[in-house]
């Protein structure tokens, strides 16, 4: 009780950072490998392999596998990606909460949330990328706003995964005469890097990836109980913690944070693939995660006014959810592999 109470940030964050890179090489020992499943798609770019995924990841890791031609050191930017993502928004939430609260907001999507699974485990895919590309986004527009460097990182962020361009609904309130020729020159510039891929892949200048074969959209029929609570991988119920993500931005009125995670719900649950494949919890919605950590932020802080302290945090709600969440990814894994 006594070691927990002494927990600073630095602390808290070298755990953190242990559990992450422990959980990535204990998972690569394992399998000898750390490309597999739609990961092979997105490495397949490094290797000049074309295909539907989005470029954006090879781009990132180009540096690591051209130096070393090895998949490990290349999953490893990733988590080391990850780990930086979680720093970035420690820093953005203190510019709106509490020191105590914004760590324990950060080690609750850092141990209790899918980001878990996908900035440790399987890191050779978009997600954890979406995540970092997510909160450089957020930290720029909020904390910046250098508004060529705001539209620039809204393209890279396109870029890691197409769908989360739908981040731009964040910029309503901030969009002028003055300001928009950067935003979208930022933005073209980003996402550029795909158009080119697609252009070289299929001969057309934008190619929806999730509109080939027999995927698409039904707009009319959205599974959104099954996204958010199917026995598969139900957002809700097999990372809790992003209810308090989602009550927290309802609650507290930021209405385009929520739209932003609202509409990304509407989009998964109207694809075909509702259930995104081979996924633990929803892993279209890591990149929502940076937005739902206001959310939880915003219940932290309610709490706080209830005399609640970091141990109580710890005991009560991120540790619990962060075990809970370790043995269903054990559960997975076992079933998956």
């Amino acid at each position: 009780m006594k070691l927990l109470a002494k927990a600073q940030p630095v602390t808290i964050f070298l755990c953190i950072s242990l559990v992450y890179v422990a959980g990535f090489f204990a998972h690569v020992l394992y399998l000898k490998k750390t490309v597999y499943g739609d990961g092979i798609y997105y490495y397949g770019w490094l290797t000049l392999q074309s295909s539907k995924f989005s470029v954006g990841p090879a781009l990132f890791w180009a540096p690591a596998y051209l130096l070393t031609h090895n998949q490990i050191v290349v999953g490893f930017t990733s988590v080391l990606a990850t780990i930086f993502s979680l720093l970035l928004l420690w820093n953005l939430l203190l510019k709106y909460f509490s020191k105590t609260v914004s760590i324990m907001t950060v080690a609750a999507i850092a141990g209790a949330s899918n980001l878990l699974f996908y900035g440790s485990i399987d890191v050779v895919n978009s997600h954890a990328l979406t995540f970092f590309a997510a909160t450089l986004f957020l930290i720029l527009l909020l904390k910046r706003r250098h508004w060529f460097a705001v539209g620039l990182s809204l393209g890279i962020l396109g870029l890691m995964r197409t769908q989360d361009l739908l981040f731009a609904l964040l910029l309503i309130p901030y969009v002028t005469k003055k300001n928009i020729y950067y935003i979208l020159s930022g933005v073209l510039i980003g996402f550029f890097p795909q158009l080119i891929a697609w252009r070289l892949a299929t001969g057309k200048w934008f190619v929806s990836p999730y509109l080939t074969g027999t995927e698409g959209f039904n707009f009319l029929r959205p599974h959104i109980p099954g996204v958010l609570f199917g026995l598969q991988n139900g957002l809700f119920l097999w990372t809790p913690i992003t209810i308090l993500g989602l009550a927290g931005l309802f609650t507290k009125k930021r209405f385009l944070m929520l739209s932003v995670f609202l509409l990304e719900l509407y989009v998964v649950a109207s694809w075909t693939t509702w259930w995104q494949g081979a996924s633990y919890s929803g892993r279209m919605f890591v990149s929502s995660l940076p937005v739902l950590s206001f959310g939880i932020a915003e219940v932290f802080s309610w709490l706080v006014r209830y005399k609640w302290t970091r141990v109580y945090f710890l005991l009560t709600i991120v540790i619990p959810l962060s075990v809970i969440n370790m043995m269903l990814i054990t559960f997975f894994l076992w079933n998956l592999h």
